[in-house]
C-alpha cells in the first residue's frame, strides 16, 4: 500500500509542478512521496541479500533518469534516486564498519558528498534514510527525529510546504505493515518513464 501511495503522490506532485505551477496543493499533497520512498530504502536494506546490487541497480536508475529529470525540471540538482542510493549507503556505513572513525567519516563523507553535488533533499534527505532505518521499530523517535528533520529543511528552504511531510511519518507508521506487490522493478520503470510521459507532455501542449 506504502509504494502505491508513494508512486501516485509523487505523480501528483510533479503533475503540479510542471502544469499547475501556482496551485501548491498538487506540490503539498506531494510531500507525502519522499518519507515513504525512504521508508521504502530502509526497509529493503534490512531485507534485501545483496546491499551492493541493491545500490547499483539504484545508481543505474538515477543515472538513465538524470537527463530526463534535467529536461523535466530544468533543475541542475541530482534527482530523488541518487539520495535514495546515499541514503542505501550510509545505512551500510552505519551498519556495516566496525572501525567507529571509520564508521563516522564515511557517513560525513556521504552527507557532505550529498550537499555537494545537491542531491534532492539534500544531505537532510540522505539523513533522514539513515534516522528511518535506525528508528524503524520505534515510532515515537522514528516520528519526533523524522519532523525535526522537515522542520530544519522547511527553514533552510524557506518553506512550509515541506511540513506536509510530516503527515507521512504518520501514515507509515500507521500502514507499513500492509503489503501490496507492484512487482520488483516496478519503480525502475515507473520513475523515469512517467518523467518522460510528463516532459513530452509539456512540450505537446
Amino acid at each position: 500500500m506504502l509504494k502505491l501511495i508513494a508512486l501516485i503522490t509523487m505523480l501528483i506532485d510533479h503533475v503540479g509542478f510542471i502544469f499547475f505551477p501556482y496551485d501548491l496543493t498538487w506540490r503539498l499533497i506531494g510531500r507525502l512521496a519522499f518519507p515513504i520512498f525512504a521508508f521504502g530504502i530502509a526497509e529493503g536494506y534490512t531485507y534485501t541479500r545483496d546491499w551492493r546490487k541493491y545500490l547499483l541497480r539504484l545508481l543505474i536508475l538515477a543515472i538513465i533518469s538524470q537527463p530526463i529529470f534535467l529536461l523535466t525540471f530544468k533543475s541542475s540538482d541530482l534527482n530523488v534516486v541518487f539520495t535514495l542510493a546515499g541514503g542505501l549507503l550510509l545505512i551500510y556505513c552505519y551498519e556495516s564498519l566496525k572501525s567507529w572513525f571509520l564508521k563516522y567519516l564515511s557517513i560525513i563523507l556521504v552527507l557532505v558528498s550529498a550537499w555537494y553535488f545537491n542531491f534532492e533533499y539534500g544531505a537532510l534527505g540522505v539523513l533522514l534514510i539513515l534516522v528511518f532505518y535506525i528508528f524503524r521499530k520505534k515510532p515515537f523517535f522514528f516520528i519526533i527525529i523524522g519532523s525535526l528533520i522537515f522542520v530544519v529543511y522547511s527553514i533552510m528552504n524557506q518553506h512550509l510546504i515541506y511540513l506536509g511531510s510530516i503527515a507521512a511519518l504518520f501514515l507509515i507508521q500507521s500502514i507499513s505493515q500492509k503489503k501490496l506487490k507492484l512487482g520488483r522493478y516496478f519503480f525502475y520503470i515507473f520513475y523515469p518513464g512517467h518523467l518522460l510521459v510528463l516532459y513530452l507532455l509539456s512540450q505537446w501542449l
